[in-house]
């Protein structure tokens, strides 16, 4: 699992806020600075009209793109939270299951 995390100039120098949210959230995956959210659809052409952020795509074993999750509910909005929660660990456990297709 690998996040690219897109960031404002200033928090591109000095990462501090990312930082944070990493430490939160316990987050244990790699983090990349991958750059400016204005680069986004320079670096992620894929991602055609992405303007939602978090915005997490879901790749299979082979590199396909199986999932897209735009924004995320915050733990205070309840039931939406769990719900985004259990939709995202399932599918990446299914994911995690599956072999390759090679």
């Amino acid at each position: 699992m690998v996040s690219l995390s897109f960031e404002e100039g200033e928090q591109l120098k000095n990462p501090e806020r990312l930082r944070t949210f990493i430490s939160t959230y316990g987050i244990e995956y790699t983090v990349l600075l991958a750059g400016e959210p204005k680069e986004l659809a320079e670096k992620l052409p894929q991602a055609v009209n992405l303007n939602a952020f978090p915005t997490t795509f879901l790749l299979d074993r082979d590199g396909r793109v199986r999932a897209v999750h735009a924004g995320f509910p915050s733990p205070g909005s309840g039931a939406f939270y769990e719900k985004a929660e259990r939709e995202i660990t399932d599918e990446v456990e299914r994911l995690l299951a599956e072999g390759t297709s090679s």
